[in-house]
């Protein structure tokens, strides 16, 4: 993922969706690991977050609108787990009240690229769920991933090439390939973190790139 250098275990970070140079989300994010061939980031229960909206206030799911960001409080623990380059990443999420782990999710979206507050990124509206024991497994949002591409917001070429890259993964998961087989399940954060925070100038753009469209 290049420059800036990696970041250390513990530090706080910001997780950006960019959509046509303007912040979609923001998420503050605590470092778990930052290696050449994984980037781990935990996001806790009641971490607060930038979610968007269109202008008066409805929820909205694709950027089909104009849109503002509002506060939103993240509902249970989760970690993201992003392999550089790859058109995914694979995220595990606890339950809020038992923190019992209850799922494996694939969020199908743009490489992530090094940003100097954190990464940056952009969702593509497909998903796929999967269950704790990876043995059922079931794609998410469809209706969404066919309303982005009526709507332009996701090409042909593309949208084959985000079904092409689930279908890796499934068989990976299927596979028990890494990171199936890494014991994340069984992760727990340091206790002595601190519930992330976005920091000043979460909302400030740099450099166009491949994540900015």
């Amino acid at each position: 993922m290049g420059s800036p250098s990696r970041w250390k275990i513990g530090e706080q970070i910001v997780l950006r969706e960019v959509w046509r140079r303007k912040v979609w989300s923001a998420r503050p994010l605590t470092v778990v690991q930052d290696q050449e061939d994984l980037v781990v980031l935990f996001m806790p229960k009641g971490a607060k977050w930038k979610a968007p909206v269109t202008l008066g206030g409805e929820e909205l799911r694709l950027p089909r609108a104009k849109w503002r960001l509002v506060d939103a409080w993240h509902p249970h623990d989760s970690l993201v787990l992003v392999r550089p380059g790859a058109d995914h990443s694979v995220r595990l999420h606890w339950s809020s009240d038992r923190r019992e782990f209850f799922e494996w999710y694939i969020n199908l979206e743009m490489p992530h690229k090094r940003a100097p507050l954190g990464f940056d990124s952009m969702d593509q509206a497909l998903d796929i769920v999967v269950s704790p024991d990876l043995t059922e497994w079931h794609w998410k949002d469809e209706d969404e991933f066919e309303e982005a591409q009526a709507l332009g917001l996701i090409s042909e070429d593309r949208a084959q090439e985000l079904r092409a890259e689930g279908e890796r993964v499934i068989e990976h998961l299927m596979a028990r390939k890494q990171p199936f087989n890494q014991g994340w399940e069984s992760w727990r954060p340091d206790p002595e973190w601190a519930v992330p925070e976005l920091p000043e100038g979460w909302d400030i753009l740099h450099e166009p790139g491949r994540n900015q469209q």
